[in-house]
């Protein structure tokens, strides 16, 4: 057998060539396993001493000598078991570590009006920027009042908004009167089928069809990647 099969059972390399020396020996002064193993003298009396802890080999004392012995290698099976039960110990612990570490992802389709009332009641909710690309949205269209008192209650939260536009709506855009926004306009180019909105740890696709609907992304990556291209929009866009 070859010490490297040893090696990926947890036993170093020397440790390993030592072991194996012994084994062949049956019980050996250290000199005679140095010759042996062909490992350097001082070398093996540490592994000697590892492998002792290990439970591995033990010795005798004779005539003020120590005379090593190796221990049935059925050990081995042992130290295999030790290791998983401190593993299962570790376990709920590490799994626990993982999971909390782990963003959760999650989504989510709302349909109809008051779907796509609950999104911006979301947006209240979380407090945090509201980036936004697309089509034209027609959210004070479908909700002229509800649109008013939510500007008002995101102004309120001092929750600001930057939105590209495209450049065929600049002149009705630019006449909102509306606070903590800043608004930029594309090519007429560039035009997308649905309006995109992006904030907190969510990215929400919103279709303004005959029965609205939006579908919601919650996840970091996705938000990662969806603001990476939000501002290359914004670099190009102008004022």
């Amino acid at each position: 057998m070859k010490s490297e099969a040893l090696h990926e059972l947890g036993l170093s390399n020397t440790e390993s060539k030592v072991y194996l020396a012994l084994l062949d020996l049956g019980s050996a002064l250290a000199g005679d396993i140095t010759k042996k193993s062909e490992v350097n003298r001082t070398n093996v009396y540490d592994a000697l001493e590892r492998l002792i802890k290990k439970g591995l080999a033990t010795f005798v004392i004779s005539a003020n000598r120590k005379i090593f012995e190796p221990v049935n290698p059925s050990r081995l099976r042992e130290i295999l078991k030790e290791k998983e039960d401190k593993l299962d110990l570790m376990i709920d612990d590490l799994q626990s570590r993982f999971s909390s570490n782990k963003s959760k992802e999650e989504a989510i389709i709302f349909k109809g009006e008051k779907g796509i009332k609950s999104i911006f009641e979301d947006v209240l909710q979380e407090k945090k920027e509201l980036l936004a690309y697309g089509a034209e949205s027609r959210f004070a269209e479908m909700f002229p009042a509800y649109q008013k008192e939510w500007n008002k209650q995101r102004a309120k939260l001092k929750i600001p908004i930057k939105i590209i536009y495209n450049e065929k709506v600049r002149k009705k855009k630019k006449e909102e009167e509306l606070k903590l926004i800043e608004m930029k306009f594309i090519s007429e180019e560039y035009d997308f089928p649905s309006t995109i909105i992006i904030y907190a740890d969510k990215v929400v696709t919103i279709v303004w069809s005959e029965m609205p609907f939006g579908f919601m992304i919650k996840s970091k990556e996705v938000v990662k990647s969806n603001l990476n291209f939000f501002n290359i929009l914004w670099k190009i866009a102008k004022k």
